[in-house]
């Protein structure tokens, strides 16, 4: 695990409570498209969840099957500790991307746009 979040309390709380308020965040975001925004998580806590955003709503489900027939925007890859201490704004999100902490496919320029705007980045990928 990375150093800098062995040095922080963990929050209380799960990784869908984390997604959810995400999720709340997201569906008043101006960059917002519809489409899945699906993160593959290891370690403990993590699963496989998918971020369906509509036009003004971003539904946080467990169950891939749930996003078929959208498109998938972005694809977050790694391990569940550091992506939601990135949500949950513990760890800079720019410094685990560059790292490799975070893999990212799909459209990085809206998956950035989105990070800016929802405050987890304060700079552009």
């Amino acid at each position: 695990m990375n150093e800098s979040l062995t040095c922080r309390r963990r929050p209380e709380g799960t990784m869908k409570e984390s997604l959810q308020n995400l999720a709340d965040k997201l569906a008043k975001n101006r960059s917002l498209r519809p489409g899945n925004i699906v993160l593959h998580l290891s370690g403990e806590g993590g699963g496989t969840y998918v971020l369906e955003c509509g036009s003004n709503e971003v539904n946080v489900s467990e169950n891939v099957a749930a996003g078929v027939g959208r498109p998938t925007l972005v694809e977050v890859i790694g391990d569940a500790a550091v992506i939601r201490a990135v949500i949950d704004g513990q760890v800079d999100a720019r410094e685990q991307f560059l790292s490799g902490g975070i893999r990212v496919r799909g459209d990085l320029r809206y998956f950035s746009d989105g990070a800016l705007e929802l405050g987890l980045l304060d700079r552009p990928l």
